[in-house]
């Protein structure tokens, strides 16, 4: 699988993406996405009921989401920041985060078979 077969299967918008970052990056920036503490950040915030800081999570992740082309998780991610912008608990939180949750887990499986992230070629 390629990159841009990868994107395809996300919902991804490669063509805009590449466009805006050099090709050659991406492979570097898709690793980073993955190792990237925010989702496990926003898993444990909301766990303590830290909406603060699971806000934090949420926007940031979007943003990267965002910059990467990924509009399927930039919504999701959008979702769960606007259940959380209050910063206290609603009953919103909980289906934005499963949706949320599904999507982030969907990229980092598609992702992770990519072969140019274990030293193969894209």
């Amino acid at each position: 699988m390629t990159i841009q077969e990868a994107y395809g299967e996300l919902g991804g918008n490669y063509e805009e993406m590449s466009y805006r970052i050099n090709e050659k990056l991406l492979p570097r920036l898709i690793s980073m996405l993955l190792k990237d503490s925010n989702y496990t950040d926003i898993c444990t915030a909301l766990e303590h009921c830290d909406y603060e800081g699971a806000y934090r999570g949420a926007h940031t992740l979007k943003g990267i989401a965002l910059n990467l082309g990924l509009t399927p998780l930039a919504e999701k991610a959008g979702a769960l920041t606007e259940t959380l912008r209050d910063r206290e608990e609603n009953i919103n939180i909980g289906p934005a985060f499963s949706e949320f949750k599904q999507e982030y887990e969907n990229m980092a499986a598609v992702f992770s078979q990519l072969p140019v992230l274990s030293g193969g070629n894209a």
